[in-house]
C-alpha cells in the first residue's frame, strides 16, 4: 500500500476518501482493522503521527483542515493505512506495514472543493528516484472567459531533504519556450498556466531532466462554481509489448534533445 497526498490548490481544500476494503478479491481476501497515519517532512526527518483506525470495510475522509493542527502550513501531509504504527521519526520515508495489490493498486481518492463544486481522482503516491525526470503532455488544459489552469505536481523521494528543479513549458509543435518555474521534491507544486500566452490549438509540453512527479491538470471557474482535474500517464504506459521503461527512455531523450531552453 502506498501514501495518498492531500491536494493543494489556489482556492479549494483538499481532501482524501479512504477506504479499507481490498481493489479485488483474489489478492487479498480478508480486511483487518488498519491505522490512519499522516506523515510529513521537518526538519530534516519524516515525522508521522496516529489519526485513528478505520474498521474493515469503512470510509474515512480527510481534509486539509483535519491535518492543518498536524502538519505545518506549506508542507505535504501524506497518509496511509498500516497494520501497525510506522516510526514517530524516520531518516529516509517509512516502509509501511500493511498489504499491498497490483491489479489495480490499492488506491484512494484524492480531491479538491469549494463551497459549491468538487472534484476527485484515484491515486496512490510512491517514491520517486532522485535521479529521475519528467516528460508530459498536457492536453486537458480548458479555455474561456473566467477560466483558470494550473498543472500540479506530485513527488515524493525517501529522503526528507529538499531539494529543487527547473520545469520548463514548451509548445510541442514550434518548441518556443513558454516559461520555466522551479519545483520542489516531498510537496505538492501548484503551478498557474495563465499568462503563457497558450492558444486552444497548442499542445504543452512540459519538461523537467532532474526530477519527476505525477502531473495533475487542474482547472476551474473563476468564482470556484466549475473544477476539473485530469490526469495523464508515463510514456511506459502507452507501449503495448516489448521493454516499456526503454521505450520511455528513448521518448525522453528525443524529446529532451529537441527542446532546448
Amino acid at each position: 500500500m502506498s501514501f495518498y497526498p492531500v491536494l493543494r490548490a489556489k482556492g479549494c481544500d483538499g481532501w482524501v476518501g479512504l477506504s479499507n476494503f481490498p481493489p479485488n478479491n483474489w489478492e487479498i481476501w480478508r480486511s483487518h482493522s488498519l491505522l490512519v497515519n499522516v506523515t510529513w517532512a521537518s526538519g530534516g526527518v519524516w515525522m508521522t503521527k496516529n489519526l485513528g483506525v478505520l474498521a474493515p470495510g469503512a470510509f474515512r475522509t480527510i481534509t486539509s483542515r483535519d491535518v492543518a493542527a498536524v502538519v505545518p502550513a506549506d508542507v505535504l501531509p501524506l497518509l496511509s493505512l498500516t497494520r501497525t504504527p510506522p516510526p514517530a521519526q524516520s531518516p529516509v520515508l517509512p516502509k509501511l506495514d500493511t498489504a499491498s495489490t497490483s491489479v489495480p493498486a490499492w488506491r484512494a481518492t484524492l480531491g479538491l472543493s469549494t463551497a459549491s463544486a468538487q472534484t476527485s481522482y484515484q491515486c496512490e503516491l510512491d517514491a520517486f528516484p532522485p535521479t529521475g525526470s519528467l516528460l508530459t503532455f498536457g492536453p486537458f488544459l480548458q479555455f474561456g472567459e473566467g477560466v483558470q489552469n494550473f498543472l500540479i505536481l506530485l513527488n515524493i523521494e525517501s529522503a526528507p531533504a529538499s531539494r529543487t528543479a527547473e520545469l520548463e513549458i514548451y509548445d510541442a509543435a514550434a518548441l518556443d519556450l513558454k516559461g520555466r518555474f522551479p519545483i520542489v521534491n516531498n510537496a505538492c507544486n501548484c503551478i498557474s498556466l495563465d499568462g503563457l500566452k497558450l492558444e486552444p490549438s497548442d499542445l504543452p509540453l512540459f519538461i523537467c531532466r532532474n526530477m519527476t512527479a505525477i502531473p495533475l491538470y487542474f482547472s476551474s471557474s473563476m468564482d470556484g462554481d466549475f473544477l476539473s482535474l485530469e490526469h495523464t500517464h508515463p510514456p511506459a504506459s502507452l507501449v503495448v509489448h516489448g521493454r516499456r521503461w526503454e521505450a520511455q527512455k528513448l521518448l525522453k531523450n528525443r524529446w529532451f534533445s529537441k527542446a532546448t531552453p
